[in-house]
């Protein structure tokens, strides 16, 4: 599968410091940085118990979210979802997510290991697995697992892209069209604009977020990747933009009886349902 790569972190790294280079990421600007031995080793471990416990469920694919930021003030925990598959050509356990390119306007979807996951300038280690029902995870898998992977990405990026607009696509709109294409008849979806029809005709309710005038000003000035223009005017005027979160991913998944199992890893204990997203 022709997927750019993210940048790879050998075992052996867990003894080095090592910059990260920030080819690209869910959302926020890129840095050079210098990676923490404590920030390392929460990484590994965080994936070594989304590893464990993925081995342990024996699903083949699961949806697995982060806490990349601060959403607290939205009534948000998780920011940014991908998949992750037990039998990928690239390897065993590996994401297939949409990330943008070091803040620009532009993403990608990657390929990715369990720890360079989790190794993003995370608010919290923590992590929410989801585990879709045997026929959806099939599915998921034959499509993921080639050049379907690619075929509902848009590479123009927004990081609160509207869910029923394809001007734009952000990480969880990508996943969200995705999910839809597997969920519908075999060949019934092909393009963005069906499978957001899709999802809309079978209960999918985004989730809003508050953005100030302020705050938006600032956005639209100094961040390539935060773009307004595809929301509505009654958006616009209450300054209260829908978005695809996880949340909402999470909430359409138990909407359309696709979701067996939702668990919170978090660096230490037994996984705990899930009750928040």
């Amino acid at each position: 599968m022709m997927l750019p790569k993210h940048l790879a972190i050998p075992a052996a790294a867990a003894l080095l410091t090592i910059t990260a280079a920030g080819t690209a990421e869910a959302g926020s600007g890129c840095t050079q940085r210098a990676i923490e031995p404590t920030e390392l080793r929460q990484a590994f471990n965080m994936a070594a118990r989304t590893r464990d416990y993925l081995e342990q469920s024996g699903a083949e694919v699961a949806l697995v979210a982060r806490v990349g930021a601060d959403l607290s003030e939205h009534g948000l925990r998780y920011t940014h979802m991908g998949a992750v598959l037990r039998n990928h050509p690239a390897g065993r356990w590996m994401f297939v997510h949409l990330l943008n390119e070091c803040g620009a306007d532009t993403s990608g979807i990657y390929d990715e290991g369990l720890v360079n996951f989790y190794l993003d300038d995370l608010f919290a280690f923590e992590g929410v697995v989801l585990i879709p029902k045997p026929e959806l995870q099939h599915r998921l898998t034959a499509i993921l697992s080639g050049p379907r992977a690619t075929q509902l990405h848009h590479p123009v990026y927004s990081m609160i892209a509207r869910p029923t607009a394809t001007k734009y696509q952000n990480s969880n709109q990508w996943l969200l069209e995705t999910i839809a294409m597997a969920q519908a008849p075999e060949g019934a979806v092909h393009t963005r604009a069906q499978a957001q029809q899709y999802f809309a005709a079978h209960g999918y309710r985004a989730d809003t977020v508050r953005i100030g005038d302020f705050q938006r000003l600032g956005a639209a000035f100094t961040r390539a990747n935060v773009r307004f223009d595809d929301h509505s005017s009654d958006e616009s005027g209450n300054r209260r933009y829908e978005v695809a979160s996880v949340r909402s991913v999470a909430r359409y998944l138990e909407t359309t009886g696709s979701l067996t199992t939702a668990v919170v890893l978090g660096p230490e204990g037994p996984p705990k349902p899930a009750v928040k997203y």
